[in-house]
């Protein structure tokens, strides 16, 4: 297999891996191929090997960084955060794969991922209380500058953030850090399920199906996940804006339920189930996040792979 024989060559001549890593990553689109194999190396070769590889694929993100705040027509805010999201989600996306090198199951690094997310929100609101009137006034000032490019009068005035716009700022300020958060956290796991993905058909078929189908958290996730609930209802501000980490956790815990009640099916029309229920989850967003974090959050406490296994 000609796949397998150019990823071993790869695997074997580093120096020549590192450069070619750090020269895709310039190129939109297949850059992404770089901080994938970084995570490749991780999985194979341990920590080391895949640092070096995760800063060749991440160091053209901080090089075109600096080339772009130079740029008096780019946005900071916009700036910060695309290449914030990127560089973060490189490094997590290796610190994840450490981890599964080092035998973590998928349902600890999930559960390790959303305490990271709910830490930095934490200390994020401990650190500026007023955050969300800070985001406030940064979301009005992008889509004023927005409305404002977009109508093409930048000489002449100042274009105002639309009705619907000012309605949905109002919303994404309370959940500005935990939407951020998640981004970086499931950019990074994502990466890491197709650096899995690849390691194992290469090397271990079947093993990332297998992963992938008993994530299944424990009673604490579940505690927490209650009382999280309770603290949103009752509008606390820093819940709030952890809600969409929580919900990230539990919505990627009952995805797995999911796949492994569809995945027990017999008919070759699995297949088309399976994507009649991402169809639907993806139309109903976010409601059906909301019904997969319940599944995960039943599963908890009444692990419904055993119960259907009785059956």
């Amino acid at each position: 297999m000609k796949f397998k024989r150019y990823t071993q060559y790869l695997l074997e001549h580093r120096l020549l891996a590192v450069l070619l890593t750090f020269g895709f990553t310039f190129i939109p689109v297949i850059g992404v191929l770089g901080i994938l194999f970084a995570a490749l190396v991780t999985l194979r070769k341990g920590m080391l090997e895949g640092a070096v590889m995760t800063a060749a694929a991440t160091l053209p993100y901080v090089f075109s960084f600096i080339v772009a705040s130079h740029d008096a027509g780019t946005q900071p805010l916009v700036l910060w955060t695309a290449v914030g999201v990127a560089v973060t989600s490189n490094v997590l996306t290796w610190v994840f794969a450490v981890l599964l090198y080092r035998q973590m199951t998928w349902s600890g690094i999930l559960q390790v991922a959303a305490l990271l997310g709910v830490l930095v929100v934490s200390v994020i609101h401990l650190v500026n209380p007023n955050v969300v009137d800070w985001w406030s006034q940064q979301l009005t000032s992008y889509y004023t500058q927005a409305a404002t490019v977009m109508s093409g009068v930048l000489t002449s005035g100042v274009s105002l953030p639309t009705d619907m716009q000012l309605e949905s700022i109002k919303v994404t300020k309370f959940y500005a850090d935990g939407m951020i958060a998640v981004a970086v956290l499931l950019n990074a796991i994502m990466q890491l399920i197709v650096a899995r993905w690849w390691q194992s058909a290469l090397f271990a078929p079947g093993v990332l199906r297998r992963e992938l189908h008993n994530i299944r958290l424990s009673p604490l996730a579940g505690v927490l996940f209650v009382l999280s609930l309770v603290l949103s209802y009752m509008n606390n501000s820093v819940v709030l804006d952890m809600m969409p980490v929580v919900y990230m956790l539990f919505a990627g815990a009952g995805l797995s339920v999911i796949h492994y009640f569809i995945a027990l099916m017999v008919s070759p029309t699995r297949w088309f189930w399976l994507a009649v229920v991402y169809v639907t989850l993806i139309f109903a967003m976010p409601t059906s996040m909301v019904f997969v974090a319940m599944v995960a959050a039943l599963d908890v406490w009444l692990d419904l792979r055993r119960k259907l296994r009785k059956i």
